[in-house]
C-alpha cells in the first residue's frame, strides 16, 4: 500500500474515531474493524501492525484524535492531597444498587475486552453489571459470577455481546454451560440476522478451526471457506442502539426512578455531614 493510500486511510480511520466519541471512544481494534468493513484494508496481522504504528505516529504528531486502551492503566493506590479535598470528594463516589427492585438480576457479558468501557458508560445509569468473558474465560471467573448470581434471589439474565463466528458461538456456549445460573439468555449481537440486515463484510476466519464445518451447516455457509464477522465491525450508534433496546424491557423506569432520587436524597445528606466536617477542620487544616 502506497504512502498516500495510507494517507487516506488514516484520515478516514479520524472520522471513524470521532464518530465514537458520543458513545464513549474508540480502540484501535474498533476502527480497525470498521476499515476492514468498509473494505478499506485487508484482514491480516500485517495490516494490523502497519496501522497500528501509522496511527500511533500520527497520534505523536498531534494529527489524530486520542484511542482507548482498556487493557493498559497505571494501578496506582486512591489517594487525595488532603483531608478537606477527600470530604469534598465523598458524597460523589456515594451510590445505590440501582438494580434493587427490578425482578430480573440482569448481566451483560461481552466476549472481548474492548467493549467494556461502552457497555459499563451505556449501562451506568442502570445499574447493570458487566461481564468480560475474554474468549474461554476461566473457571475461577465462572465461579465467582455463578455465586454472585446464587446470592441474589431473583432470577439471572444475560444479554451477550460476541463476534458472529465459529469460536465466537463455542466460547458462549462454554460460557453458559460454566456459569449455569441463567433464567435466560439472548444473544444481542452479532447474529447472522444482523450480518445480513447491515451488509457487513465477512473477514477470513481461522483456517483449519474445527468448529468451522458444524458453523457453517448451521448457517448455510461454505464449509470450506472459514469467515467472520466482528462486532466493532458494527456503527458504534447502532451497536448502543441494539443493546439499550434488548435491556429495556428488563427495567422497570418508576421503581429505576424511584431509586436514582433516593441516592441523591441520601448524597445529599452526605454532603451536608461532609460540608459540617470542612467546617469543623477549619482552614488550611
Amino acid at each position: 500500500m502506497s504512502r498516500l493510500q495510507w494517507a487516506g486511510i488514516v484520515n478516514r480511520a479520524a472520522v471513524i474515531v470521532t464518530g465514537y466519541d458520543a458513545v464513549g471512544g474508540c480502540t484501535l481494534r474498533q476502527v480497525y474493524y470498521r476499515l476492514v468493513a468498509e473494505g478499506l484494508v485487508p484482514h491480516t496481522a500485517p495490516t494490523y501492525r502497519r496501522l497500528s504504528a501509522r496511527l500511533a505516529q500520527a497520534r505523536r504528531d498531534r494529527e489524530f484524535p486520542d484511542l482507548i486502551d482498556p487493557l493498559r492503566e497505571v494501578h496506582a493506590p486512591t489517594s487525595w492531597p488532603d483531608a478537606r479535598a477527600f470530604l469534598r470528594e465523598a458524597p460523589d463516589w456515594f451510590a445505590l444498587d440501582r438494580t434493587a427492585g427490578q425482578t430480573t438480576a440482569v448481566y451483560a457479558a461481552c466476549e472481548k475486552d474492548t467493549l467494556r468501557a461502552q457497555l459499563t458508560r451505556w449501562l451506568q445509569d442502570t445499574g447493570i453489571p458487566v461481564l468480560v468473558v475474554r474468549g474461554f474465560g476461566s473457571q475461577s471467573y465462572a465461579q465467582l459470577v455463578r455465586e454472585r448470581a446464587a446470592r441474589d434471589p431473583r432470577p439471572a439474565a444475560l444479554l451477550y455481546v460476541g463476534d458472529f463466528d465459529a469460536s465466537g458461538a463455542d466460547i458462549e456456549r462454554d460460557w453458559i454451560a460454566r456459569t449455569a445460573c441463567w433464567a435466560s439468555v439472548q444473544r444481542v449481537l452479532l447474529t447472522h440476522d444482523q450480518v445480513r440486515e447491515h451488509d457487513l463484510p465477512p473477514a477470513e476466519g481461522k483456517a483449519g478451526d474445527p468448529r468451522w464445518p458444524a458453523f457453517a451447516r448451521r448457517h448455510h455457509l461454505d464449509p470450506v471457506r472459514p469467515v467472520q464477522w466482528e462486532v466493532e465491525a458494527l456503527d458504534p450508534a447502532e451497536l448502543r442502539r441494539l443493546v439499550l433496546a434488548a435491556v429495556d424491557p428488563y427495567i422497570d423506569r418508576t421503581v429505576l426512578a424511584a431509586r436514582i432520587a433516593e441516592e441523591e436524597r441520601q448524597r445529599a445528606r452526605l454532603r451536608e455531614f461532609t460540608d459540617q466536617a470542612l467546617r469543623s477542620l477549619g482552614p488550611g487544616a
